[in-house]
């Protein structure tokens, strides 16, 4: 019975302490703990009631001492407790006992308070043996605790890791490593996925735990640690890592790509609708750094007609039956450009081999041969799988220096081009100018930041072309009814004024005026290119919905069974995720080797051009590295969308993504 001068036990932060009861009010006690501290608790709290007493009007020192005292004793007592002899003399019984009669077993005849409190503190310790339910405890069963005993075997094993594991960190992160623990590889995912998850990876507390004991608390730890193992470069492409974008392939695939070889490096069967064009001679334009070229232009001028051909390389022959890699296509949906390297939507083998337009050398394709008037209209086409083989390899920069000299068959090309694009004008397209960034990263890790004007005589006549064939290619397949995957954009929500040059500002203020670009199974029309209806096709090496679009021509010319609408919407589905997953990664690995490049030239000075302005800070685009940036707001200073000016960089953090700015 709860009385004043009693001495009470209750648990505290997985304790077991004993106190003297001062006194009682409304269901609760005030305590002086053998701790000399005061508190008051609910008399529920309270687990053991003695039935001995201390004098409360004694001093503070001396009820501390004679608790301390009582403690002792019960710890003493404790140690002659054997719980397992006890459990085996209850395990039969089903039912739970109390403290006196389980003293009784222990200390008979007649047990003390203290020996009630020495079999508590001994039961509170160890849990193996009996379960507390209210007032009783309940010994387990043989096979529980059988099975408690192997979960403290695997805690031991795992503390024992943890610990081995953590030594071993701290000894890589002082530059002394000593020899890698037995679960090494192991530790090494774990460390991967916290360094690319951080909270949210799976076992993010165990390995924040292991961090904590190695005295590791930098929040770059996890990737420090992988970088001085050699696990990762000091520029590893976490964006990469933590969107699981595979950058290799597996065998299935590469078995597969070894017989298409085998069979390409006989002679080239035509099919029986094959056209053989190989009498064209067409060229093909790209960046110097091309490796996987997919199409390729070729002019055809009788009397007075003017045939242009658009050529795109037939990858989807090659896959047709081939389910490992068609199958590994879709997943990846699109070929990846890094600044740093290049992931392929198809094996090299196959996307720089026997599907790229290689001079000399005779290419399956598909080729849409068009026939234009004097305005530059189409006055009929034909769409034709066929044979060809490529004369020329040009750069963009070659051919604006050839049209510069008027070279015949470009500046007749380029002629052309400039007709398809008015023609686009008229029918309500819009075209904002926007310079191309183009960052290289060579091996030794040196980046180069150049900008390419996507104006330029040679882009724009290449991208007319490539605009033609889309639009033959919709129209082909709207007017068969033949399921596909169409590209549709709204009219932009306010009227497009016509724009010559790029203007930050202004192209800034229309991206928020245009609508989005929307993939759908229904042909309609695409504002932005002044098109009635738009597919893309005429990059299959490096995009599926090219690589699908040019299956489903190729089935309708061939007479073959195409793909359903069903299965189109069912991969848009599936694809869609994964292009804004792969654009996420282009945006973000681009933006880190700007700020890398940056890093290293802390206090430099660029243009800026003032964008936006927000209460605390303003957005800026910085002209020489096509890069928007916050700046936040300088007292005594303030600017206007559209002004420029001269910035400093302060300081840049690739890793973390951040770069602090200020003006001159």
């Amino acid at each position: 019975m709860m009385e004043i001068g009693k001495v009470v036990a209750f648990f505290e932060q997985k304790k077991v302490l004993c106190a003297v009861c001062l006194e009682i009010k409304d269901n609760r006690v005030h305590l002086l703990s053998e701790e000399n501290r005061e508190l008051t608790l609910g008399v529920n709290r309270i687990v053991h009631v003695s039935s001995s007493s201390l004098k409360p009007q004694a001093s503070r020192e001396t009820l501390v001492e004679n608790l301390k005292k009582i403690v002792e004793r019960q710890k003493a007592l404790a140690r002659e407790v054997v719980l397992a002899e006890l459990w085996e003399v209850l395990s039969g019984e089903a039912r739970g006992f109390d403290l006196r009669e389980m003293s009784e077993l222990v200390f008979p005849p007649r047990p003390t308070s203290d020996h009630e409190m020495a079999v508590l503190r001994v039961l509170f310790e160890d849990r193996l043996y009996f379960k507390q339910k209210g007032e009783l405890y309940e010994p387990r069963s043989p096979e529980k605790v059988e099975e408690i005993v192997r979960q403290l075997q695997r805690q031991e094993e795992e503390e024992r890791e943890m610990q081995e594991a953590a030594a071993w960190l701290a000894g890589v992160f002082a530059n002394q490593p000593a020899a890698p623990p037995a679960e090494k590889e192991a530790l090494l995912h774990l460390l991967k996925e916290y360094a690319l998850f951080g909270p949210e990876a799976p076992e993010a507390a165990k390995a924040k735990a292991i961090l904590e004991r190695a005295q590791i608390q930098a929040p770059t730890a996890p990737f420090d640690l992988l970088v001085r193992l050699g696990e990762w470069s000091e520029d590893e492409n976490l964006f990469l890592l933590r969107h699981r974008v595979p950058q290799t392939f597996g065998g299935n695939v590469l078995n597969e790509v070894g017989e298409i070889l085998v069979t390409a490096a006989g002679s080239l069967p035509l099919h029986p609708k094959d056209r053989d064009l190989t009498f064209l001679h067409p060229l093909t334009i790209d960046s110097e750094y091309t490796r996987d070229v997919d199409d390729a232009l070729s002019l055809e001028v009788s009397g007075g007609t003017v045939q242009v051909g658009i050529h795109i390389t037939d990858v989807a022959t090659f896959l047709n039956g081939r389910k490992d890699i068609f199958e590994e296509a879709r997943q990846r949906a699109i070929s990846i450009y890094l600044p740093e390297q290049r992931i392929p939507m198809i094996p090299p083998a196959m996307s720089e081999g026997v599907c790229s337009l290689i001079v000399g050398e005779k290419r399956r394709a598909l080729s849409f041969l068009a026939k234009f008037d004097e305005e530059g209209k189409v006055r009929e086409y034909q769409i034709a799988p066929s044979i060809i083989q490529v004369e020329r390899r040009l750069s963009y920069e070659g051919v604006d220096q050839l049209l510069e000299e008027g070279e015949d068959e470009l500046s007749r090309l380029y002629q052309i081009a400039e007709k398809l694009f008015r023609r686009r004008m008229a029918a309500g397209a819009f075209f904002i100018p926007r310079p191309e960034r183009m960052i290289r990263v060579n091996r030794e890790r040196e980046i180069t930041i150049l900008k390419r004007e996507r104006e330029s005589p040679s882009q724009k006549m290449v991208s007319e072309f490539m605009i033609l064939a889309n639009c033959l290619a919709a129209s082909f397949l709207k007017e068969r009814g033949i399921p596909a995957i169409y590209r549709s954009q709204m009219e932009p929500r306010e009227k497009i004024p016509p724009i010559d040059k790029f203007d930050p500002l202004q192209a800034y203020r229309l991206r928020r005026v245009m609508n989005r670009v929307e993939f759908g199974t229904r042909p309609l029309p695409h504002a932005g290119l002044g098109a009635e209806a738009y597919v893309t096709l005429t990059s299959p090496i490096r995009r599926f919905y090219d690589l699908l679009v040019e299956a489903q021509i190729l089935s309708a010319l061939r007479g073959a069974p195409s793909w359903s609408q069903a299965q189109m919407e069912e991969i848009i589905t599936e694809v869609g995720p994964t292009l804004s997953k792969v654009g996420l990664v282009e945006e973000m690995s681009e933006r880190y080797w700007v700020l890398r490049h940056l890093e290293k030239r802390p206090g430099a000075t660029t243009k800026g051009v003032i964008l936006d302005r927000f209460p605390n800070r303003y957005l800026v685009h910085l002209n020489e590295y096509l890069l928007e940036v916050d700046m936040p707001v300088v007292s005594g200073r303030s600017f206007e969308p559209g002004d420029q000016l001269l910035i400093r960089i302060e300081k840049a953090h690739a890793r973390s993504g951040t770069v602090k700015i200020v003006p001159v």
